[in-house]
């Protein structure tokens, strides 16, 4: 297996460690022969974050410059990681005409007039439960997946990023049961909805170089679903540090096979493109 791909990266314009440049030397140190560029879409409410004007501005002119500097060698791509809840509010029509792809993500649900993130640690999660659902976690994973259903319509994205980022903090069934149909039902809601767009789904490898899970995002459970509704894949590594890039993509690509997928995709500048997993 030689995954040659990676699609979702961040750098230091938001909260990676490292820049354009020192991601684009790792990646060609690395082999990898196709690297897409994913920083935070800016993101209001209680607790901005993400990348906006002149400082997007400048990113996109970083990836350009990158690009032009290993033009026979890898194939950069500049593109943003699409919040839900925000759309295209901060980003203007000259900007989206010069990225390449998006990805769309749910990082963050608003209850009750409370906006807050899902995936920003286990304690604040956990009083977020406590306080907004009584403690009920599938209420959560309710609204969860009822916004992740509309990542596609708000986000016009061209991959569907982490779909069950709400499971960051459940390795062990820690918290609600994965198999249960109180998860089951709305995360296939959820996945039926978005695969009427015909995109991937990324199979994302972050939180396990994070430490937080054993597996990848999707789950094995839902990765067979995907396959049995006819879904396709690419393989990410969302690295924020660049020792990151390509991490854990030959666990992934076995575990995409165990699940019966035989291909990958890849954005292009000619469109997308299948690739063979063998």
């Amino acid at each position: 297996m030689n995954i040659i791909a990676d699609m979702h990266v961040h750098t230091n314009y938001v909260d990676g460690e490292n820049t354009v440049f020192e991601i684009g030397k790792a990646a060609r140190e690395k082999g990898i022969r196709l690297l897409g560029f994913s920083e935070h879409a800016y993101i209001g409410g209680s607790e901005p974050f993400g990348i906006k004007g002149e400082e997007l501005d400048n990113y996109i002119n970083d990836v350009y410059t990158l690009r032009d500097m290993y033009p026979s060698e890898m194939l950069v791509l500049c593109g943003l990681e699409m919040e839900n809840l925000s759309g295209f509010r901060y980003i203007d029509e000259f900007q989206l005409s010069q990225l390449d792809y998006l990805i769309g993500s749910t990082h963050a649900l608003i209850k009750d007039g409370v906006d807050f993130a899902v995936d920003y640690t286990e304690e604040f999660l956990q009083e977020k439960v406590d306080s907004l659902y009584g403690g009920d976690w599938y209420a959560l994973v309710r609204d969860y997946y009822a916004l992740e259903s509309k990542v596609v319509e708000n986000t016009d994205c061209d991959i569907i990023g982490h779909f069950d980022l709400i499971t960051k903090f459940n390795q062990g069934m820690k918290h609600f049961d994965e198999n249960s149909d109180a998860y089951l039902e709305p995360a296939l809601a959820a996945m039926d909805e978005l695969l009427k767009a015909e995109i991937p789904f990324e199979i994302n490898t972050g939180a396990i170089s994070r430490g937080y899970r054993k597996e990848p995002y999707p789950s094995a459970r839902l990765l067979k679903e995907l396959k049995a509704r006819g879904g396709r894949i690419c393989i990410n590594s969302d690295a924020h540090d660049m020792y990151f890039l390509g991490y854990g993509f030959n666990e992934a690509a076995t575990l995409a096979m165990e699940c019966g997928f035989e291909t990958y995709t890849v954005y292009t500048p000619e469109g997308r493109k299948e690739l063979s997993l063998y």
